[in-house]
Formats: C-alpha cells, structure tokens, sequence
C-alpha cells in the first residue's frame, strides 16, 4: 500500500518508462492527461487519498458507477514524452470487488484533430485498440505492459469535470 507521496512518485516511474517507450514507438499527436491508480478496497483508497489530502492542489470526489473516484492535483509533476501529467485519478474498489490495486492506465487525447482520428492514426501503426463501452462513457485501449494500459479519450479530464457541473 502506497504511504507517502515520495512512494506514490517512486512507484509510478516504472509505468511512465514503459509508456515513454511505448510512445517512442508511434508518431501521434496527442497530450498525456492523467495517471489512474485503482486500488483494491476501500481501506487502501481512503488511506491514499488521506496522503495526498494535505500536499495536493486538489481533490475532487465523485461517484461513478457505484464507488468513489477521486480526482487529485498531484503536489509535482510527472513528465511524459507528450507533456506533464498532474492528475491523478484515484479509484475506490469496485461494487463487484474485482479491481486489484495498481496503476491501471495514463489517459491521452488528441492535441489536433478529434478522437476517430487519434484511434486511426494508432491502428494504422499497428497497435491493438479496443473500444470500450462503459455505462458512464466509451473509451479506446490498448495495453502498454502487461494490465497497464493507455487509454484514449476526445479531451481533457478536467474539462469533463467542469461540463458535468454547469
């Protein structure tokens, strides 16, 4: 279980290696959005989410679908390949308790041009993307290494965030 915010930041830089490599690998444009860490109860999202409670820009909680997500202002950057991810986004296990904990994926959207066009310019470079469609919202994946994957979205999280509010 993750206990500090240095731990949080020494844990993640092997994802972000493998993600770095993994872009190396395609010519796209796009923009690193967040980083996701699921963990596996509640127990181990309260006490992670109690950690960054005092260092973070922010902590935005919500439900969807059926447990808590939050949405957290990390206290530094993570630099990537396609620029600097500040959010992390914290999932509390699922009602149906299969979620184990780890980081799960970086999310990503189109610097120019629209989600179709982002997904195409993947598929023709060969990589295996899927369609996910969920009850709150369909995204395209694809894993990275090993259950780590990167996941497509058409912008950014926080923008989502703040439509829902108006």
């Amino acid at each position: 279980m993750i206990q500090s915010i240095d731990q949080f930041f020494s844990e993640a830089e092997p994802w972000i290696t493998s993600y770095d490599s993994w872009i190396a690998q395609h010519d796209v444009k796009a923009v690193s959005d967040h980083i996701c860490f699921k963990c596996d109860s509640s127990a181990e999202y309260e006490s992670m989410r109690a950690v960054f409670e005092s260092d973070s820009q922010f902590i935005f909680q919500s439900i969807v679908s059926g447990r808590r997500i939050s949405i957290i202002g990390l206290p530094r950057d993570i630099n990537t390949k396609l620029g600097t991810i500040n959010i992390l986004e914290l999932s509390d296990q699922k009602p149906d308790g299969s979620q184990q904990s780890g980081f799960d994926h970086i999310e990503l959207f189109p610097a120019r041009g629209t989600l179709t066009s982002l997904v195409n310019e993947f598929k023709l470079q060969g990589v295996d993307i899927k369609e996910i469609k969920r009850p709150h919202h369909t995204t395209w994946d694809t894993f990275i290494d090993g259950n780590f994957k990167a996941r497509l979205e058409d912008g950014p999280l926080l923008d989502k965030i703040k439509n829902e509010m108006k």
